[in-house]
């Protein structure tokens, strides 16, 4: 045979199964628009180029590995549902005559014009919409717009390679499954139902145990450090739970309604209840795919769009003001004057300007006590880490106002991330009273840049505090320079580099006879980090919608394709139940019944598994200086409600695909 003949063959089978084979070919189109425009982005030398574009290139380049792995598992499932309604298709193919190596050509042929179509339209697609993508990230790091089109030669060759390899493996995988099958089992392979499965009460206890065990984990962590070292794995607990809980757990509850025969001995139940267990184990694993899914998705949108909607007020909590000085050095009697110096004589334009000193260390608190010099953590010690900042009472009542007092022994206590109610405090070996716990305190970036509970702590002079330094790092070798912050904003707005040059005069090094004495100078600019911070949660942002995307377009496949072959399935079913008698309203309502449960059960379960996770998210999103757990939580509502509308209508679509094939007949 010639080669045109498969070719038209091939052509004339994409006509025939059109329903099966379009969706298909326009998610993988999809699939690969994706990958070519986070490709395209995350090498776009014009992003790189930019203040914070790095940040952008990086989460970029991290979306492409879970894209890349995300493609090769996506592609292949949705394959798997086409190639299965299809087998009848090639088992009378081979009956009428033609060899399994002339099937096997048919396939290559459909293989081929299916990846060509793909890439060709994902790519071309992918290249008109790449200017708009580039032209609205700059927009949202406020940088300039270039004009011009670009194309990504590279982004185009690697699309080729990776889509090409994921095809080829499919021509693979199915010329395995129709030569490991005979033509009898090939034309008969849509009639074949599976056993009807045994109630797995092992299995479905594991399941909820995993479950429950994960959602512990995830309302019972408090430190953000915890949950980073702790989320993948309440994230594998939960995917297992879910897993396990639809496969086995449904079969489980499906048997308990059987034994219950007041329920089970009504029409619209006796016939639910009898389809889902017999075909159970395959609409579980599906199942259990969609409640995952929605669930990333649902993630993926709530935290970057969080993270984006309250970049203003993060930026307000690292920065109090315009600039930042942070000079560190032992003599702090002279800080404070050498700093503003600097201001009088370059004739910087300063205005609400704060100056305080501070000695920062870290510990571990057991109730009143502060263990200090400890060599080993690991995460048994990660909740009970603080850091300390001890202020001079002197610097506290000028930038508060206020004419607090403190007594030798005595001090004035702020908790961030933590509440501490004990009446004293004992620091190592030294013991204070607590006089007075604060409601409010001066802004420190330092403390709000870290994750870890911080506790501000107020002594009666500056004597105090260097002493005290002294006898920690005698006994329990707690080294930290004290350090002296002037934080003002600047009438010129200057930049960082301006600002860092006018200050460069204050640091000096000198050689002791055992040691370098140094004095150290850091600038901050409010101006260089909104920028920075832009770049970042513009990467966050963008990785987000483009990944929800992708996982959007999976689980509406997934439902399409479910429907199809679920309405195969019961075509000749209901038209049995139909000639013995059951009225058309009862297998309707019956069909309803199924279809409601079959779709909407995923859905309830990933509003679940989010609700236990906002504990949990909320303490990662700390760790990108995130605390704003109501805007969280509304966003997540608002993203919730967003997506189960278009669940809705992806339904009322789907559910009409299924009626008209369970009535064909």
């Amino acid at each position: 045979m010639r080669n045109f003949f498969y070719s038209r063959l091939a052509l004339d089978n994409f006509k025939k199964n059109a329903r099966m084979q379009i969706p298909f070919l326009l998610s993988s189109a999809l699939t690969v628009m994706i990958f070519y425009l986070v490709f395209s982005l995350s090498t776009n030398e014009g992003i790189g180029g930019l203040m914070g574009g790095n940040y952008v290139q990086q989460l970029l380049g991290f979306g492409i590995g879970v894209i890349i792995v995300f493609s090769i598992i996506f592609l292949f499932y949705t394959y798997s549902f086409l190639l299965k309604r299809r087998k009848r298709e090639f088992g009378l193919f081979n009956i009428l005559g033609m060899e399994k190596k002339h099937i096997a050509r048919m396939l290559f042929h459909e293989t081929f014009i299916s990846f060509s179509l793909s890439l060709v339209l994902g790519i071309l697609v992918g290249i008109l919409f790449d200017k708009l993508m580039y032209m609205l990230l700059l927009r949202m790091i406020q940088a300039d717009v270039h004009f011009g089109f670009y194309i990504s030669t590279s982004g185009i060759l690697c699309s080729f390679i990776l889509f090409f390899a994921i095809y080829i493996l499919i021509y693979v995988f199915s010329l395995v499954q129709v030569h490991i099958a005979n033509p009898i089992e090939l034309l008969n392979s849509d009639k074949v139902g599976e056993k009807e499965p045994r109630a797995k009460w092992i299995l479905a206890l594991i399941g909820l145990v995993c479950l429950i065990t994960g959602y512990c984990m995830a309302v019972t962590i408090t430190n953000p450090l915890m949950a980073f070292a702790m989320f993948f794995v309440a994230v594998i607990l939960v995917v297992i739970g879910t897993y396990l809980l639809f496969t086995a757990g449904s079969v489980t509850l499906l048997k308990l309604l059987k034994k219950n025969k007041r329920y089970y001995y009504k029409t619209n139940h006796f016939i639910s209840i009898s389809n889902m267990i017999y075909r159970m184990k395959q609409n579980a694993v599906g199942l259990a795919n969609i409640c995952i899914l929605s669930t990333m998705v649902l993630v993926m949108l709530s935290t970057t769009v969080s993270l984006w909607n309250s970049m203003q007020e993060i930026l307000d909590q690292r920065f109090p003001r315009d600039i930042i000085v942070s000079l560190r050095d032992y003599d702090l009697y002279t800080s404070k004057d050498r700093l503003l110096q600097v201001i009088d004589q370059q004739g910087i334009k300063a205005e609400n300007e704060m100056v305080y000193r501070y000695v920062s260390m870290s510990g571990l608190l057991h109730g009143d006590q502060v263990d200090l010099g400890f060599d080993q953590g690991g995460l048994s010690d990660v909740n009970d880490a603080i850091t300390m900042y001890l202020i001079p009472l002197e610097d506290y009542n000028q930038i508060m106002h206020t004419q607090d007092t403190l007594a030798p022994g005595e001090v004035m206590v702020y908790s961030m991330r933590m509440n501490y109610n004990q009446p004293d405090i004992r620091i190592g070996n030294q013991n204070f009273h607590v006089k007075k716990r604060l409601q409010e305190f001066m802004e420190n970036q330092e403390a709000s840049s870290t994750v870890s509970a911080s506790l501000f702590i107020v002594l009666d002079d500056v004597d105090t505090i260097l002493q005290m330094q002294d006898v920690l790092e005698k006994n329990y070798s707690v080294y930290n320079r004290p350090t002296t912050i002037l934080a003002f904003d600047d009438k010129d707005s200057r930049s960082q580099d301006e600002i860092a040059s006018l200050f460069s005069g204050l640091e000096h090094t000198v050689e002791l006879e055992d040691e370098k004495d140094y004095t150290w100078v850091y600038t901050e600019c409010k101006g260089t980090g909104k920028i920075e911070m832009m770049g970042l949660y513009a990467g966050f942002l963008f990785l987000g919608i483009f990944l929800s995307i992708l996982f959007v377009i999976a689980t509406v496949l997934i439902m399409y394709y479910k429907q199809i072959t679920e309405g195969y399935q019961d075509q000749e079913r209901f038209e049995i139940m139909e000639k013995v008698g059951l009225e058309k309203k009862d297998i309707r309502r019956s069909i309803n019944s199924q279809v409601l449960t079959v779709f909407f059960l995923p859905l309830i379960v990933a509003g679940i598994h989010i609700a236990f996770a906002l504990p949990l998210i909320s303490k990662l999103m700390n760790l990108l200086y995130f605390d704003n757990m109501n805007l969280f939580i509304i966003t997540t509502i608002i993203c919730f409600s967003l997506f189960a509308l278009i669940y809705c209508v992806v339904y009322v679509l789907t559910s009409k695909v299924y009626y008209r094939i369970v009535k064909a007949r």
